[in-house]
């Protein structure tokens, strides 16, 4: 049995080295390593969903990212605005938000210039309608083809806001943002 357990050792460690070689050789062969650094604007849509129902809102801003190890992990940053509104009770409540991102990235390699770059982190930001401070996770899936660049994801909120809807009877109603965005981009510094 033991024999067995170190035949696999040995056999998983040479499998390890045989991939790291083999991809470093076609990192070199066909030039596919990410540039260490992006920086472009950003444009595209969001859907935030209420108590009643939800809105739909455009959302755009800066995205900057950067290499951050040796392997292709990157920060990604920026600034942005976005509405993490909502139909309430008494009409549409939209609540405007300048927000800035702290994401980490991994990129993958899928062609010389296409990189599939899945993404998780937090933000934060201010809400100028109802001015408290909002806070989310933030995960997704982003797409860098040469100088494009798209993504997806969803913003799960961690702070829980109030709004009195009829201050005669003192009712309120709670809500969580949650947020749903497509972003498409152009990177002006940065090519893969």
């Amino acid at each position: 049995m033991k024999e067995a357990i170190r035949l696999l050792i040995v056999a998983v460690m040479m499998l390890t080295v045989s991939l790291n070689v083999n991809a470093q050789f076609k990192k070199k062969e066909n030039n596919r390593v990410p540039d260490r650094f992006h920086m472009g604007i950003r444009g595209g849509y969001s859907q935030s969903t209420g108590d009643v129902s939800s809105i739909g809102f455009p959302h755009g801003g800066i995205g900057v990212d950067f290499q951050v190890a040796p392997i292709p992990l990157f920060l990604e940053t920026g600034l942005y605005y976005m509405n993490k509104g909502q139909i309430d009770w008494d009409g549409e409540d939209e609540d405007h938000m300048g927000y800035v991102p702290l994401l980490l990235s991994y990129h993958i390699n899928l062609a010389p210039n296409l990189f599939l770059q899945p993404f998780a982190g937090g933000i934060a930001g201010y809400l100028g309608t109802t001015e408290n401070f909002e806070a989310a996770v933030r995960i997704g899936l982003g797409f860098n083809f040469g100088r494009l660049y798209a993504n997806t994801g969803f913003d799960l909120g961690l702070i829980e806001h109030e709004k009195n809807i009829n201050s005669y009877y003192g009712r309120s109603t709670k809500w969580t943002n949650y947020t749903a965005f497509v972003t498409i981009g152009f990177n002006w510094a940065g090519s893969r």
